[in-house]
């Protein structure tokens, strides 16, 4: 796979968690790929010459290629690891790519790496479970009772919605209110990333 960094992988489980997910957030009124949201979303970054797939979850068992170590919370792996994750239980990854007007430069590119490994992945960011659950809930989403954004814990969208704000990808809001189905339907309409391809098979 030709990975750039800050592509984001859009990614659909098999399980009943991530069937669940994606049906409880689906939309009619979503650009194409889009009806049915993914349950899970990383983003890529370069580290020392290879891009790496950094996320926020509690799912995944496999050590941290930065910490040595599994961690519930912000992590990076192996892009081929992760996809084979999804790919061999029967889940998939659709690829999304910065549209060309708004592809990273080379001082972006570091800054998103500094920013996902310094400050999310080496300082331990854990995992926000009650933003995690609270994102995905219609009422929650429209109410003022919402809480604030509390970047020392981070769900998976919430993390990469920070990142994508802080590179002015996205307009600047609370990066809590961003479930992956909200967050990637926002990301393709505002024109800031386009589908690039769906993995289905292992790498």
């Amino acid at each position: 796979m030709n990975f750039q960094p800050g592509d984001i992988a859009a990614c659909y489980g098999s399980d009943w968690t991530g069937r669940f997910i994606s049906l409880g957030t689906a939309s009619f009124f979503s650009p194409p790929k889009l009806l049915f949201g993914p349950s899970h979303v990383a983003i890529l970054c370069e580290v020392q010459g290879d891009l790496v797939w950094v996320e926020s979850t509690t799912l995944c068992r496999s050590p941290c290629l930065i910490r040595g170590e599994p961690v519930a919370g912000a992590q990076a792996h192996r892009p081929r690891d992760r996809i084979n994750d999804y790919v061999l239980n029967a889940g998939k990854v659709d690829l999304y790519r910065l549209t060309p007007i708004n592809k990273l430069s080379a001082a972006e590119s570091q800054l998103l790496s500094a920013i996902l490994i310094n400050h999310f992945v080496r300082s331990g960011k854990q995992y926000d479970m009650a933003g995690a659950l609270l994102s995905g809930t219609r009422a929650f989403q429209l109410s003022r009772l919402f809480p604030g954004a509390n970047l020392d814990e981070l769900f998976c969208s919430e993390l990469v919605a920070a990142v994508a704000m802080r590179l002015n990808r996205m307009n600047h809001s609370n990066p809590t209110r961003f479930h992956p189905a909200r967050l990637m339907r926002q990301l393709v309409r505002s024109g800031k990333y386009h589908f690039v391809e769906t993995i289905q098979e292992e790498l």
